[in-house]
């Protein structure tokens, strides 16, 4: 049997997807059923979600992961029942349903780190599931729980047979035999599939070849059968068996209800039950071969109750000190008739066929039977192709192999490898330059071209759509709103902007912050949205913009809003703030308070809230992302704040300016406009020396003054225009230099408290140049911005 190991990572990446979009198709079913949307837009998220459930129960049987195969199986029943009309999908079938994703991503999780799928409770899930589904027999996981580890998955218990057929007077006894394509390739996975559907449309008795053989996805014959007692027509239960690949035909033959009429149920007379006890030969080559088509051949005379060790052990070549091994097989074939059948194998030492059930029993019988050495060297070891399940993996392998997994780190490592052809291409130029060779600079221009589409390239390998974050929070917000007893409509828009990985890790931190506190700060419950004049439902929107060369996140609620004087008094309570330096602030100046260490509204600490930890949080990450937060607030209408991100962290483009005899790098994506400043138009206000422009009123700071530095005694200077959010501040310096894409350097752990500062560049000439953090420089709070 092939290792499909090797398919691990796929699986998982298709799996979390899977989970991914069946979460975000649950919960806009959930709205439109609210809102009475659309019927055809409803029935087609009813059978995505459908074939999501069919799909993920498909690929974890192929890779042998049952039990998450039948927790998708039993919530594929649930929206076949829902698509069939015969359960409404209510909030508390959502949350069921939700329930059992969240099973299915721990048992996801589970298996990514110790390929299992652990020991994750799924019992109380069937029971729900099957109220919903008003099932009134006992769950089918209850008897299989109830068959002991020695049975042999046929009715050795007489006694319960009388039992069950008063139960199911009105239901038929139908035995249906499936038989699979030739060159099927996943016959286990089939039949296990096929076993599951049965289950939930009646009683399955019994099975050839045994119950647990299907459910460990081993049945690997062409034909397999079942004995189901069921009320359903013999059309439908050909339907439900036909719907799956490579079932070549079924038959479906009726059966009498009387005890013992069927020979594979109850085992009529001249049926009997042995122990086959196999040694292979020591040097033996392929025992696990060999051992497997011994067992294919008993499948053929009979019904397999028990192999030990398990017969995909056995199938591996793990044998019982790697020589031997038993199977429990009931056949009406005679002692005689088995032994001859094990004498055709070669490479048999010596094996033992005992009556009843020995399964590991020692005996000290001497009836030993060598095997022959005259026999006919059949190549059956070519159906050796037949159970292993490894074409079907390597299909989708080749549907997706223009698609390759790569390690983040070796991106990263790539491009500090371009950063540092970037900085030496500058150096580079600076030489030809100097030289006034002209060949030399044509040739580098060739040379800059192709940088750049490397730098290019590299870049858009490293961009993720912000969807991989966005799509985990529609639950979240969902979950949060139903907990705390509000209504909230979650409004998701440019899933599709990409951003540098980088930052898409640290942007999900940040986004949880901010929508727990939309939820918990800003919306209010149903009754007080109605006393206002608003809506019940509040609304929570979550927005990606691409603005030229930097990436807008806004989060925008229509809630409470931010009260200013109510921000005062808790900074002054914690003792963040003066009452003087209070009356002074701009109700702005007020707003950003927020994003002081240890600051909190909250009037009592939750799980959700009120600790005092969260927005400082978040605005420390963006700092260390280069990336800058306003916010937007108004009593009573709402809050909305707005993220500016850069694409990439790597490489970017940067303004080169001097202030006195130094040169520093302030990034493009802060800069709005660069003007010229004539000292004769500089006003004061309140201390403060402003420009108006265009009939904006701006405040001027001289980078000097930020950097302790004389001022220079000119009557013009060169500023530049950044943006703090929800004010721009011109910042003067002596001379404007030129564009240059430049590669960010950390400054390292000794310098990395340093304010003011993002990193550092090498330039052409091999000097390092400092590269400003405007946000921090400025001090945000002082400016009405973060």
């Amino acid at each position: 049997m092939e290792d499909l190991s090797q398919y691990l990572d796929e699986f998982l990446a298709d799996a979390r997807d899977r989970i991914d979009s069946l979460s975000n198709a649950i919960l806009s079913l959930e709205k439109i059923v609210k809102e009475g949307g659309d019927e055809d837009e409803k029935r087609a998220l009813i059978d995505q979600i459908f074939r999501d459930a069919h799909t993920l129960k498909g690929t974890a049987a192929t890779m042998g992961f049952m039990k998450l195969s039948e927790t998708a199986h039993k919530m594929e029943n649930l929206f076949d029942a829902v698509r069939n009309g015969e359960i409404e999908p209510t909030p508390e079938f959502i949350d069921l349903v939700l329930e059992f994703l969240d099973a299915i991503e721990a048992m996801i999780d589970n298996i990514e780190e110790n390929q299992s799928e652990g020991d994750i409770d799924v019992e109380w899930l069937f029971e729900e599931a099957d109220k919903f589904l008003k099932k009134e027999g006992k769950p089918t996981e209850e008897k299989v729980k109830k068959k002991k580890p020695g049975e042999v998955g046929i009715a050795e218990k007489p006694a319960e047979t009388p039992e069950k057929v008063p139960q199911a007077v009105s239901e038929n006894r139908y035995l249906i035999k499936v038989h699979f394509s030739k060159d099927s390739q996943l016959k286990g996975v089939r039949a296990f599939l096929i076993l599951s559907d049965l289950e939930e449309i009646g009683e399955v008795i019994s099975t050839t070849p045994a119950r647990e053989i299907i459910e460990e996805g081993n049945a690997n014959q062409d034909v397999v059968e079942y004995i189901v007692l069921t009320d359903r027509a013999p059309e439908e239960l050909e339907k439900i068996v036909k719907r799956h690949p490579e079932v070549e035909s079924v038959e479906i033959l009726p059966q009498g209800s009387t005890v013992g009429e069927e020979k594979k149920v109850e085992g009529p007379k001249g049926e009997k039950i042995y122990t086959v006890k196999v040694y292979l030969q020591k040097d033996a080559p392929l025992k696990g071969v060999r051992a497997f088509l011994i067992t294919q051949d008993l499948m053929k005379i009979g019904i397999i109750g028990e192999t030990r060790p398990s017969l995909m052990d056995i199938e591996n070549g793990n044998l019982i000190n790697d020589t031997f091994f038993e199977v429990l097989i009931q056949t009406d074939k005679s002692k005689g008739d088995i032994e001859e059948l094990i004498k055709k194998h070669p490479d048999v030492e010596k094996f033992e066929v005992i009556e009843g059930n020995a399964i590991g029993i020692d005996t000290k019988k001497e009836e030993k039977v060598e095997a022959a050495e005259e026999q006919k060297p059949k190549k059956e070891p070519k159906k050796v192709a037949k159970p292993k399940k490894a074409s079907l993996p390597r299909v989708e392998k080749i549907k997706i192999s223009r698609i390759i997994k790569v390690d983040v780190g070796h991106l990263d490592k790539l491009m500090n490898l371009v950063g540092e052809l970037v900085i030496n291409k500058g150096r580079l130029e600076q030489i030809a330059e100097r030289l006034g060779d002209r060949e030399l600079s044509e040739t580098l221009s060739t040379l800059s071209r192709l940088l750049t589409e490397l730098q290019d390239e590299i870049m858009e390998m490293r961009l993720t759509p912000v969807g991989e974050v966005f799509n985990k929070f529609p639950r979240m917000v969902r979950e949060l709103a139903r907990k705390m007893g509000k209504e909230v409509e979650f409004i998701v828009e440019g899933a599709d902007i990409e951003v540098d990985r980088t930052i898409l890790d640290k942007l999900g931190d940040v986004l949880v912050h901010l929508l727990r506190n939309a939820v918990d700060h800003g919306i209010e419950p149903p009754e007080e949205r109605v006393a206002k004049g608003k809506p019940r439902t509040g609304r929570i929107e979550l927005i990606a913009k691409r603005e030229k060369s930097h990436v807008e996140i806004i989060v925008r609620d229509d809630g409470r809003g931010i009260d200013p004087e109510k921000v005062k008094r808790k900074a002054i309570e914690k003792g963040l703030i003066t009452p003087e330096q209070a009356a002074e602030m701009s109700d702005e100046e007020a707003i950003n308070l927020i994003f002081l260490p240890g600051f909190s509204t909250a009037e009592k600490v939750t799980d959700v809230s009120g600790r005092g930890v969260g927005m400082d949080v978040v605005k420390e990450v963006l700092k260390s992302l280069n990336g800058s937060i306003s916010v937007q607030s108004e009593v009573g209408k709402g809050t909305t704040f707005i993220l500016k991100l850069p694409v990439s962290m790597a490489i970017i483009q940067a303004l080169l300016i001097k202030v006195m005899d130094e040169i520093y790098a302030v990034p493009i994506n802060n800069i709005l406009e660069s003007i010229e400043i004539d000292r004769d138009k500089l006003k004061s206000i309140g201390g403060k020396e402003v420009i108006v422009l265009r009939g904006e009123i701006i405040p001027v700071v001289m980078l000097h003054e930020l950097f302790s530095l004389p001022l220079p005694n000119t009557d013009k200077f060169p500023a530049i225009i950044v943006d703090q959010g929800s004010q721009k501040v011109a910042i003067g310096v002596d001379e404007l230099l030129h564009k240059k894409d430049i590669v960010i350097k950390n400054l390292g752990r000794v310098l990395s408290h340093v304010r003011g500062f993002a990193g550092a560049t090498i330039l052409g000439d091999g000097s390092v140049v400092l590269i400003i953090d405007i946000n921090s420089l400025l001090g945000g709070i002082q400016h009405g911005g973060i």
